[in-house]
């Protein structure tokens, strides 16, 4: 059994594998084709026109190790990115529907200040919707301390659950890769470095390859369980928010 937040996210994970497995294969067949004296574009069967930048190449073996490497980065790049983006949602979902089920409203709230104006929780429309509301700024709140691992304790704190500390550790890696990704193109600052110095680098980046992807893929989904089952195991879902389909 799992919430239904679980499995959309497990089912987003899946697709995103799927995409990379697609790509690999796809890639694997490209670097493969055989030279000729055309461009890309020519041999792939279309024109300088439709796919300028292909015609810029030449289809050599070089070429097309390149071209189908470059590819395979960019989405695994994008991949790191969005696993981040699914898990924080995932996060921000059981945190609203564990506080409409009923959690202690101190420890929810913590320390945190709150600039709600009476006309946010009216639009709201219900009770479920204000706490929805009141949640979701919460969850703002603590993403904008910028701090993924602080995100998470403090998440887990205001649920009353103990996550299992090897567990986050070995999704955090991945999850404050995201933050490399994003604003300094994959080059590590010497905190991640320190903090991770298993990780793969080349020239102080991050080696984003299947392996890195794989590893971050199967980490995060594992956090994301362990979270999920305390939640059930503390009584924090509702039933329509169960999907025991598994």
């Amino acid at each position: 059994m799992a919430t239904k937040a679980f499995r959309r996210f497990e089912q987003r994970v899946d697709s995103y594998g799927a995409d990379l497995e697609l790509c690999d294969l796809l890639v694997r067949s490209f670097i493969s084709r055989p030279n000729s004296a055309s461009n890309l574009a020519i041999d792939l069967g279309t024109d300088a026109a439709r796919h300028p930048y292909l015609a810029r190449r030449t289809n050599t073996l070089a070429s097309r190790r390149i071209c189908g490497n470059h590819l395979k980065s960019t989405l695994y790049t994008a991949f790191i990115k969005d696993l981040y983006e699914d898990f924080s949602e995932y996060l921000a979902t059981i945190m609203a529907n564990a506080a409409i089920k009923g959690v202690n409203p101190a420890r929810f709230v913590g320390n945190i200040k709150l600039d709600l104006h009476a006309t946010d929780i009216l639009s709201a429309g219900s009770w479920d919707g204000a706490v929805r509301t009141i949640s979701d700024s919460i969850f703002r709140k603590l993403e904008n301390e910028r701090n993924t691992r602080d995100l998470i304790r403090k998440a887990s704190d205001r649920l009353g659950l103990n996550v299992d500390q090897d567990i986050l550790d070995a999704a955090m890696p991945y999850l404050d890769a995201r933050h490399m990704l994003v604003h300094r193109d994959g080059k590590t600052d010497e905190q991640y470095r320190n903090d991770y110095p298993f990780v793969v680098l080349r020239e102080q980046k991050i080696v984003v390859d299947f392996a890195f992807v794989s590893s971050a893929k199967g980490a995060i989904s594992g956090l994301a369980r362990e979270i999920d089952e305390r939640l059930i195991a503390a009584d924090l879902v509702r039933r329509q928010d169960l999907d025991g389909n598994r």
